[in-house]
Order: structure tokens, then sequence, then C-alpha cells
């Protein structure tokens, strides 16, 4: 029994992308301070950034590299195979995406060189849909942010926070720069690794770069294109969780025969393997469109979540106990595979917005 997951869009690009995710893995999983961990990711975010990965998505004009979709998908699904801790959906996504509506041109190309170093803060990108309400109101001429956003992703040593919320009690949505200095922040680590803030924002002042309908429409576009970005990592991160755990049964024995002649654990490999497959097919056809619709996006999304929470489940299981332990790879996946679920809006928001349309 053996199995090596195919890249969904292989090249030198996912190549690039397995090396430096395999480098930062040998060095971030020996680390066990969270402090220390979290220096890592920092000094390896710096590194990505000067790999251009963030400019993947901006236009040449703009300073970035006129890079495709699929372009950035293959980074992402090179990074998925050992579940990188690194925002790449929202900083190499979401962010470019949002900035084209902001009149000052010069962020999107300080953003594509690392200069700028912004955290996206959107509703439906927080686990358990956990942010805002956050609104806007405009006092003396500038405009002040209230309410809270919990368990917001963020890249290490963010610079600001791009807001997307609502203005006053009008019925508007405007794109708001916040400066990270001085705010009440608290930082955390989430289970998969990945650094999250909690903003508590009490008259916090920003500066309004657009608004109107043509920034609602962009932010739910680049929500779907969050979401899609995180199915190519989670479907990555589920071939490499296959992977690992037929060569865990393959090798491990009990009883003097290994387990992978078990005919109940090669079921229970082969139901894993169906609900991978389906998903990478979703995930792929999105990717072989060049604007993939919102149905599709949001259908795929709501499958991770049911498929993914499945062979997440399963691999722990069949790994018994070492698969709870923090040095197995096995389990970084699994926890980066439930995470994912929640990311730009989990099943029941999707499915949610799929009924409701």
């Amino acid at each position: 029994m053996a199995f090596a997951p195919t890249p969904l869009l292989p090249g030198d690009a996912f190549e690039a992308a397995l090396r430096f995710a395999e480098a930062v893995d040998q060095e971030w999983s020996r680390l066990v301070e969270p402090a220390d961990r979290a220096a890592c990711l920092g000094r390896r975010w710096t590194e990505l950034l000067e790999l251009g990965w963030a400019a993947t998505l901006v236009e040449e004009a703009a300073g970035g590299a006129g890079g495709s979709l699929a372009d950035l998908a293959a980074l992402l699904d090179g990074a998925g195979r050992t579940a990188l801790p690194l925002p790449l959906a929202s900083a190499c996504g979401v962010v470019p995406l949002l900035l084209r509506q902001a009149a000052d041109t010069a962020l999107l190309a300080d953003a594509a060189s690392g200069q700028f170093r912004p955290c996206a803060v959107l509703a439906a990108a927080v686990p358990h849909g956990e942010a805002g309400p956050i609104l806007a109101r405009e006092q003396a001429g500038q405009w002040l942010l209230h309410g809270s956003a919990l368990g917001v992703e963020t890249p290490p040593a963010a610079t600001h926070y791009l807001v997307v919320c609502a203005l006053g009690e009008a019925d508007e949505t405007g794109l708001l720069l916040l400066p990270a200095a001085g705010l009440e922040a608290t930082l955390h680590e989430r289970i998969d690794g990945r650094l999250t803030v909690d903003l508590e924002l009490r008259g916090a002042p920003a500066t309004l770069l657009a608004h109107g309908e043509a920034v609602r429409q962009q932010a739910a576009a680049a929500n779907d294109l969050g979401a899609l970005l995180t199915c190519v990592e989670a479907v990555s991160a589920m071939g490499a969780l296959i992977a690992q755990t037929i060569a865990y049964l393959s090798q491990r024995q009990q009883f003097g025969t290994v387990l992978g002649s078990f005919q109940a654990l090669r079921h229970r490999v082969a139901e894993m393997y169906v609900a991978y497959e389906n998903t990478r097919g979703l995930v792929l056809h999105l990717l072989r469109q060049p604007a993939p619709p919102w149905r599709d996006i949001a259908f795929a999304k709501l499958r991770l979540g049911e498929a993914g929470r499945f062979v997440a489940e399963q691999a722990i299981q069949v790994h018994g106990g070492m698969g709870m332990t923090e040095e197995l790879p096995a389990t970084r996946l699994a926890r980066r595979i439930l995470m994912a679920e929640f990311e730009y809006g989990d099943r029941h928001w999707q499915a949610a917005r799929l009924l409701h349309a």
C-alpha cells in the first residue's frame, strides 16, 4: 500500500514553495516556546516577502509580478504540504484584491514589496464568525472605528489593519486603513500554529480609502478568493496527510503484523482517499476557470468542511496515541485542515449563502 499525492498545479512554483515550506517546518516544529515560534515565523515571513510571493497578483505597473491565480495557487499548493503556518491566502490574495479599490495606488506597490504589511479584517474570514460588528463613525472630519474583531489571522509584525465595515448608520460599506501602532491588540497562536489577533476598537482613528457598492462587491470577491485559496491549501494538506497515514500503516506493526494488512484499516484509508479525491476534483475544476463563480467556490468550501474534518479525524484515529503528539507531522496537518473550514466562511455560512441565493 503506497500513495503519493499529485500536485494540483505541478511546476517550478510548486516545487519552490514546497522546499521553502519544508525548511520552515524543520525549524518551526522543533521550537516549544510561543515566543520562539513567533520569532521564527517573523523571520520566515520576511524571507517570503523578499521572494516576491505577496507581489504575485499585483500588476507589473504597480510594482508586482503580474501573475495569475494559477501562479499563486501553485505556491499555496506547495506550502500546504507541510501546513505552513503563514497567512498566504490573506496577504497574497485578499489584500491585493482589496487594495485595488483604494485611491492610494502606492499602497499596492508597498504591499507587493513588503514595506506595507496589512492584516485584512473581513467578517467571514474570522473563525466562527467572531468579527465585529465594527462600525466607522465620522466625527469632526475624521473616521473613528468602534467594535471588536476576535481571532483575525495576521501576518507577523503587521503594520496596519485593512478593515471592511459599515459607515455610520448608512447602508454603505467602507474600506479603511488603521495603523497598528498604539492599538489595543492581543496576539495568540492558533492550534494550527498561525498567528491571530484580537482587536478592541474604541474610537481608533482610521483613513477612509474607498466606499460604496464597488467596495462591498470587491470585499465579497476577496472573501471568495480567500476561500478558494484556503481550499487549495487544505486539499494539499489532505493529500500529504493521507500519504503519511499510509506510510505509518505500512511500517507500524501489531502482534507481529503490519497495520496496513488489516482490512478494516485499509477500508478506512480508502474512504479517506475518496473524500480527498472528490474535494480535490472540485478545487481543480475551479482553478481551471479564469473566473470561478462564487457559487462553485461556496460549494467547494462547504464540501471541504465535511471532507476535511472526516480525513483529519480518521487520520488521527488511525495513528492511535501517536496521533496526539505534537512532534508528528500528521498532527500538524490535521489541525490545519480542521481550522481551514472556519476561514472565509465555514460550511454552515456557505450553505446559508447558497440557500439564500
